[in-house]
């Protein structure tokens, strides 16, 4: 989360245009709008409902990012409305991390976020001092050295992180507005590229830590409600985006690769339900739904963004209507 913070800089959003923001704003709603219904429709309770449509509408940055650099199409048309799309869902993410983790079993009134809104515009600002007081002027002596770079990266991280969760926010979102502290900095792309194996180590054991923590006699309950929300997600949230592309008048081609590019379930998602479990306002099994769509969305997802272009040679004629 602290390296995609890192390419949250907001002279990006304002790059990306009109595009990014209305597709990403119109296909977060529309898709958590959808699975809170078919929840509602498998009878869960309307906390549980919200809980799960909130996480569906997230993609992963970090595995579209990685999959398209690997295929060279990050600066293609399709690549960069992708992208956009993707960093308006991790700006909406963040705020929607902020109430989750701030919010307790017994309810989170107005009062209740009024004080955790001045707790977070004091350490922002905080932040902010430092980065622009101490971080800025010691640019050339922080990046004279990779070895130096690399360790004040780690601590930054870690420390703005802790620092976030000791005033009542969660550590995720410590770490993601730690990097989006750095993101405007010379040395923010330097620090991305160094943390890297370090990222996929993490992720390595995210993924470990979700598998063991899978509960599977809950799996064999929530079975048909896995394959229905994983199939809503594959096939229902790209069709929103090609939807919304081909009213802004974008080519079927270019809606149907960037609506694929978003069919998986987002590390913040997962994130986004732990945090839900920890407040004890979903149950173990809820998390288990979400755990096993978010594997599944995110395995075939990477296949369905490596061979779009084959894919769409078998949809395209169904697509002409939406373009």
């Amino acid at each position: 989360l602290f390296i995609v913070g890192l390419g949250l800089n907001p002279k990006v959003i304002k790059e990306v245009g009109k595009t990014a923001l209305i597709t990403g704003l119109g296909q977060i709603v529309f898709t958590a709008a959808s699975a809170f219904a078919l929840m509602r429709a498998f009878n869960y309770d309307s906390i549980s409902s919200i809980y799960v449509g909130v996480a569906l509408a997230f993609s992963s940055t970090i595995i579209v990012l990685k999959l398209l650099s690997d295929k060279k199409e990050q600066n293609k048309l399709y690549g960069k409305i992708a992208i956009g799309f993707l960093l308006v869902q991790d700006i909406v993410a963040t705020f929607a991390l902020l109430i989750a983790s701030a919010s307790k079993e017994s309810g989170f009134g107005a009062v209740d976020f009024s004080l955790l809104a001045l707790k977070g515009i004091a350490a922002g600002l905080v932040v902010y001092i430092v980065t622009v007081h101490v971080l800025k002027p010691a640019t050339t002596f922080i990046s004279k050295s990779q070895e130096l770079l690399f360790l004040f990266a780690i601590a930054w991280g870690f420390g703005i992180g802790s620092l976030f969760k000791l005033i009542g926010f969660s550590l995720e979102v410590g770490a993601l507005f730690s990097g989006v502290a750095l993101a405007g900095m010379p040395y923010a792309q330097e620090v991305s590229s160094r943390l890297r194996p370090l990222r996929d180590f993490f992720v390595i054991v995210f993924f470990i830590g979700l598998g063991a923590s899978l509960n599977i006699g809950a799996i064999q309950d929530v079975a048909l409600q896995a394959i229905a929300l994983s199939a809503f997600v594959l096939i229902g949230k790209p069709l929103i985006v090609v939807m919304l592309m081909g009213l802004l008048g974008y080519t079927k081609k270019n809606s149907f690769k960037a609506g694929v590019a978003i069919a998986q379930v987002s590390e913040f998602s997962l994130i986004f339900m732990a945090i839900g479990l920890e407040n004890a306002q979903v149950s173990e099994q809820v998390v288990s739904l979400i755990t096993v769509v978010g594997l599944v969305t995110i395995a075939l997802s990477a296949y369905m963004i490596t061979y779009a272009d084959s894919l769409f040679v078998y949809v395209e004629k169904y697509l002409s209507m939406f373009e």
